[in-house]
């Protein structure tokens, strides 16, 4: 689609209606036409650019992003958006290289420093860890860059095995995240209490054409790894971390519309959609938001026939792993905080028993050390539940995924492999909390 400039603000509002309908292909398209008819445009090469990596249309964004980087050379927004394009990709090199690019021209974008950091594993010798290390000693960052510094530098000493500085920094640097989060316990009480005691909602009809898989858990329990294994199979498509559930219910419940059979069915259509898309059909079409655990009950009232893949780790693990990211969403503002981290690990469990004794719909628990111990076995669990033949061309660790933009962009395109594994023990002198808070896991 081209557009006269008179005609562009009605291209984009096209555009928009098409990925709000679910057309993501087809607004990805529209977006890649009304670009090319202003690439010499910075602005609009950056909300293209920004619509694409909104779509998930990473692949479509990156011939855009290396266009704009040969046309403006010296650019650090858009040379840290080409980093974040090749991340998401799994072009790990391509990526840093465009994120120092950033850095080196604008040393305050936070979110430049994060994806560095995770766009490999570090050695003791690595330019990028003593970059790391002088920028977490500077004087000359806002406490917003250098909270994300302070991540970024965290992970690179836990990849270097130094424990300890790297609990001293990434406390500080959790510190600093939750004074802006506006993440409270006690409305995050109010809300389970509310759901633990709410009345059913009532079910659709089956949609026998729709067969949607959810892949829910505490963050950083495997979600991405299980999300990316099923995905390798023809049959599955993997939407990522879709947002819709937990805000197309939000506003039924604040129109006072939950227990409204004809909005719940446009709702539901609503959500069909984003996770149907017009790319070629599957059989199945997953979620990976790992905090839709708390709407089961809007998920079975929407969509009777949904597949729920509850993600279980040990319950230290978890809270590390959970503890040593920063995370975009508001939603996430818990995990500055190991009490607060125990209390929604402690209310999530709480909530799926609740589910599971409430609803009817088909689950399947997986636990991450499980998987890691014997990958395959859990890759035939998850067919057997899902009724889906073996794929032999797609062995559990032979294929990356495409996209990813979770903090697992680097390790779930690696084989399956322990480190992972009881890596609270490196920080249990440091951190007491983690051992204070947190059930000891089985002997």
């Amino acid at each position: 689609m081209s557009a006269a400039p008179t005609d562009r603000k009605t291209a984009w509002a096209v555009a928009q209606r098409l990925r709000e309908g679910g057309s993501i292909g087809a607004a990805a398209d529209a977006v890649v036409a009304l670009w090319q008819t202003a690439q010499g445009d910075r602005g609009e090469t950056l909300a293209a650019l920004d619509f694409l990596t909104e779509c998930g249309a990473h692949g479509r964004a990156l011939p855009v992003v290396h266009v704009a980087r040969q046309r403006w050379r010296g650019d650090a927004p858009i040379a840290a958006r080409a980093g974040e394009i090749a991340l998401a990709l799994g072009l790990f090199d391509e990526a840093a290289g465009a994120l120092r690019e950033a850095i080196t021209l604008n040393p305050k974008q936070g979110a430049a420093w994060l994806r560095l950091a995770h766009c490999r594993r570090f050695e003791a010798d690595d330019t990028d860890v003593q970059r790391l290390r002088r920028a977490w000693s500077g004087t000359d960052f806002d406490e917003a860059t250098r909270t994300c510094i302070g991540f970024a530098f965290g992970k690179a000493l836990d990849d270097l095995g130094d424990y300890a500085l790297a609990a001293r920094v990434l406390t500080e640097a959790n510190a600093l995240a939750r004074k802006t989060s506006p993440w409270r316990v006690d409305d995050w009480r109010r809300f389970v209490d509310a759901q633990l005691r709410a009345s059913a909602l009532p079910a659709l009809p089956v949609d026998a054409e729709f067969n949607p898989i959810f892949v829910v858990g505490m963050p950083r329990s495997g979600t991405t790894l299980v999300a990316s294994t099923l995905a390798r199979h023809a049959e599955v498509r993997d939407r990522g971390e879709l947002n819709w559930v937990p805000a197309l219910r939000n506003l039924l419940a604040e129109q006072r519309q939950s227990h409204n059979p004809q909005a719940l069915a446009t709702i539901a259509r609503l959500i069909r959609a984003q996770m149907q898309r017009d790319d070629a059909p599957a059989r199945f079409h997953l979620d990976k938001n790992p905090l839709n655990f708390r709407y089961l009950d809007f998920i079975a009232a929407c969509f009777p026939n949904a597949r729920i893949v509850h993600c279980r780790r040990d319950a230290r693990d978890t809270a590390l792993s959970i503890w040593m990211q920063h995370f975009a969403h508001a939603d996430l503002g818990f995990a500055y905080d190991f009490a607060d981290i125990a209390e929604v690990r402690k209310d999530g469990a709480k909530l799926m028993t609740h589910w599971q004794s409430r609803l009817a719909l088909a689950t399947i628990e997986v636990d991450y050390e499980a998987f890691v111990a014997g990958p395959q076995t859990q890759r035939d669990r998850l067919d057997a539940f899902l009724g889906l033949e073996r794929d032999a061309t797609h062995p559990v660790a032979a294929e990356n995924p495409a996209i990813v933009t979770t903090a697992s962009v680097w390790q779930v395109r690696q084989p399956v492999y322990t480190h992972a594994l009881q890596r609270w023990r490196n920080y249990a002198p440091y951190l007491p909390a983690l051992t204070a808070l947190f059930p000891a896991p089985p002997a």
